[in-house]
């Protein structure tokens, strides 16, 4: 906990220091008390939009766990599902997911769908290399033990693969979060009336650039709390990985 506090406190001070260096325009860097004052003048606004892009960042990246990892697991159990289903899912990942956005909003509507699905669809593809990444990654020597004392492939993969491919896994996840929290603004950007990414393009259009900053700096607070939701969870179940010992 020190250490998080220590690098915004730093972060916080170099920039109050080019604040009061630089004397830059408030509607180009606002000093960072004017920005924690408009967070708390404003906290009734900023949390009615939050509970909108909240709930699609975590729609958004359930949904990408909910079908990555499933995947993960068929393509690396069934060999055709390598071949056939992992070239779309590259060819897919390729696309600049704000291009995909238009078309999201055509097809489904100008609401909450099509923004979960942009959101959880740059936070899929991470969750599912990591999974396959962890699946197939694991020791020869253990495969030969298991193939010496005749275990069946699916007590191997409950009991060696699986196991084995958890950190893996929840390292896909860390970094799908992080992407979930950009895929809900981008949405936002395109397809939204509300949330936090509504806000700054609004804010952007009056160069409201206090209300901006205040938006930036709780997006950062968000990411940074689901990372380590998602890491205290990895602990919490991977303890045994030599990667959890202090």
């Amino acid at each position: 906990m020190f250490w998080p506090l220590a690098s915004a406190a730093l972060a916080l001070g170099v920039w109050a220091l080019v604040v009061i260096l630089a004397k830059p325009a408030p509607y180009i860097l606002p000093a960072p008390w004017d920005v924690l004052a408009r967070i708390w003048t404003d906290r009734s606004l900023l949390a009615s939009h939050g509970l909108v892009t909240m709930a699609e960042i975590l729609a958004g990246l359930l949904i990408s766990i909910v079908i990555a990892i499933p995947l993960g697991i068929a393509i690396v159990a069934v060999p055709t599902a390598e071949k056939l289903l992992y070239p779309i899912v590259v060819a897919f990942n390729a696309i600049p997911k704000v291009a995909l956005a238009p078309l999201f909003v055509v097809w489904f509507g100008y609401g909450f769908l099509p923004r979960v699905l942009i959101t959880s669809s740059i936070a899929f593809f991470p969750i599912l290399v990591s999974t396959i990444s962890g699946l197939v990654g694991i020791e020869p020597d253990l495969l030969r033990l298991a193939r010496v004392l005749r275990a069946r492939k699916f007590q191997v993969f409950l009991r060696m693969r699986l196991p084995h491919a958890l950190p893996s896994i929840f390292a896909g996840i860390k970094v799908g979060t992080s992407l979930a929290v950009i895929g809900g603004i981008i949405g936002e950007f395109v397809a939204s009336d509300s949330g936090w990414g509504y806000l700054l393009v609004q804010a952007s259009g009056t160069l409201d650039t206090t209300i901006m900053f205040a938006v930036v700096i709780i997006l950062a607070v968000v990411a940074s709390c689901l990372f380590s939701a998602v890491a205290w969870v990895e602990r919490m179940m991977v303890s045994w990985h030599a990667s959890q010992r202090s």
